[in-house]
């Protein structure tokens, strides 16, 4: 994949991301593993909006209710929950 204005680094893989910008223009297939795919699976039996509901509480208990340091790895983990609810939130309101 050439890396043009329209991709972005991610910082954690060595792989483009593209932009919403290029993903209207290409959609690239790739392969999923079995394990992928029970987790689509698993997903997809899960309301939406429940589980995005649920994600943020989960994310809110641990950064409002927390008594401990939020340091690297945790600040990580809180990131990488709202990622997937924002992801999740987006594929509810496409369909």
């Amino acid at each position: 994949m050439s890396k043009t204005k329209s991709h972005k680094r991610c910082s954690n893989h060595n792989v483009d991301i593209p932009s919403k910008d290029s993903e209207k223009s290409s959609k690239i297939s790739l392969p999923i593993s079995p394990a992928q795919r029970e987790l689509l699976e698993f997903a997809d039996t899960l309301d939406g909006p429940d589980l995005v509901q649920s994600l943020k509480l989960v994310h809110d208990m641990a950064l409002y209710d927390s008594y401990g340091l939020i340091d690297g790895p945790e600040k990580n983990a809180l990131y990488a929950t709202k990622c997937l609810w924002e992801r999740i939130e987006a594929i509810v309101k496409e369909s």
